[in-house]
């Protein structure tokens, strides 16, 4: 009797939230301020070596045929300058534009490619690799990428907002891990049930939305359904207190952070959040 009394005890302390809830700290396009531009190889390398695990990048295969590292045109024109689409951009672009531009940085930093990223990637780490500019080689050419450094599919996480590029990507190559990247709005009735649904179409695993776009919209019964569901759920853009604050609400099992280190600072002011490096 007594043993049951204990047992349910500790149900019931973890149910208050005595059990610290685990989530990985995954660092947003490397480890990034205004010494070292993100989305670089130094940058993907800093946060490495500092201990992440899991680092976030963003790719598109350009016109030219190049697999690049970078966010969007705003990161691009921000950073060096130039007025292109990413997927317009030539192998002399990629070769000679300056992502230290903006903040006028002695040391000059590169546009990636994407061999140049897989292989500052430790055998123990893990690249979180967004879609951005999908083509009909995209995901021939990363997994031809992956293996010829050594990796394998459990080094990488392939992420998208595009559900039906990640789709055909899920299709071609099974054995990697996806996760489906979204945006929700409290314009628009949120149906978890659909979502999950989807995910289990396409075969992903993960079901990542925006930890912004989940205030007044998402609540724990819906996160409990994705897990429920069998679902891995996870966010993006956990970038302040308050943004962790959400993301223990809801039992995240990780998420992406432009500021890796202070997330750690952040999970001891709360309590009762472990971060995973």
């Amino acid at each position: 009797m007594k043993k049951n009394m204990i047992v349910a005890c500790c149900g019931l302390a973890a149910c208050a939230g005595f059990a610290d809830i685990k989530m990985q700290n995954i660092a947003h396009r490397g480890m990034w301020d205004k010494e070292v531009p993100q989305n670089t190889v130094e940058a993907i390398k800093r946060a490495y070596d500092s201990g992440a695990t899991w680092v976030e990048t963003d790719f598109h295969h350009t016109k030219a045929g190049q697999m690049v590292c970078m966010h969007a045109e705003g990161e691009l024109r921000k950073y060096t300058g130039c007025t292109k689409k990413v997927k317009d951009l030539t192998p002399e672009d990629v070769a000679t534009l300056n992502l230290g531009t903006r903040d006028n940085l002695p040391k000059v930093y590169r546009i990636p490619l994407l061999d140049q990223v897989l292989a500052v990637v430790p055998k123990h780490g893990v690249v979180q690799a967004e879609i951005k500019g999908y083509s009909p080689q995209y995901a021939d050419i990363f997994d031809k990428a992956v293996k010829a450094h050594g990796l394998t599919e459990k080094n990488v996480v392939v992420s998208s907002f595009h559900y039906d590029a990640l789709k055909d990507f899920k299709a071609r190559y099974p054995k990697y891990r996806t996760a489906w990247l979204v945006g929700l709005s409290k314009k628009k009735p949120f149906d978890v049930q659909d979502y999950i649904a989807k995910c289990k179409a396409a075969n992903i695993e993960v079901f990542c939305p925006g930890c912004g776009s989940t205030k007044g919209v998402m609540t724990p019964a819906d996160a409990d359904a994705v897990r429920a569901a069998g679902l891995e759920f996870r966010m993006f853009g956990v970038n302040s207190l308050d943004d962790l604050r959400q993301a223990k609400v809801l039992g995240a099992v990780g998420f992406t952070c432009n500021h890796w280190l202070k997330a750690f600072d952040w999970a001891k002011e709360i309590g009762g959040v472990t971060l995973i490096k």
